[in-house]
């Protein structure tokens, strides 16, 4: 094998093990095992750990998948904050939107004055209006 199909190979055992990373702690949360036993009193027990006695019953309890889905996992309340933030930021783009839009035209109307300017000022040479048209140019569009 030459090296670049060692290292494509590697590559992709590095993607495969990223993956089963992120599913395998998915797949094992999903489902528990839990224990139930009874004592010398008769009352039932129930546990995370098998008793020390082998009198005992495991229970595999699984999660009620429906109810995370349906609520992408958010507490009560999370969701509603969740849609003010999104609102805010829309407002915020929206405000971003409009002050580029309106920086935008005054630079466009600044750049037609200072074309004005320009032409006026090429048509005073030897005239009186030929300073104010210099002036303007010089603080305005240099």
């Amino acid at each position: 094998m030459d090296n670049n199909n060692k290292g494509a190979i590697m590559k992709l055992n590095l993607v495969i093990l990223f993956i089963l990373n992120l599913i395998l702690p998915a797949m094992v949360s999903a489902t528990e095992t839990a224990y139930q036993w009874t004592d010398e009193q008769g009352q039932i027990h129930y546990g995370d750990m098998p008793p020390a006695t082998d009198d005992h019953r495991s229970i595999i309890l699984k999660q009620d998948s429906s109810r995370v889905h349906s609520e992408g996992g958010l507490r009560p309340g999370e969701r509603e904050q969740i849609s003010e933030i999104e609102q805010r930021q829309k407002q915020q783009q929206r405000r971003a939107e409009t002050a580029g839009r309106l920086s935008d035209r005054k630079r466009a109307v600044r750049r037609a004055a200072c074309a004005n300017n320009r032409e006026m000022l090429k048509a005073s040479r030897g005239h009186d209006t030929f300073k104010e048209h210099a002036r303007y140019l010089r603080n305005n569009c240099w």
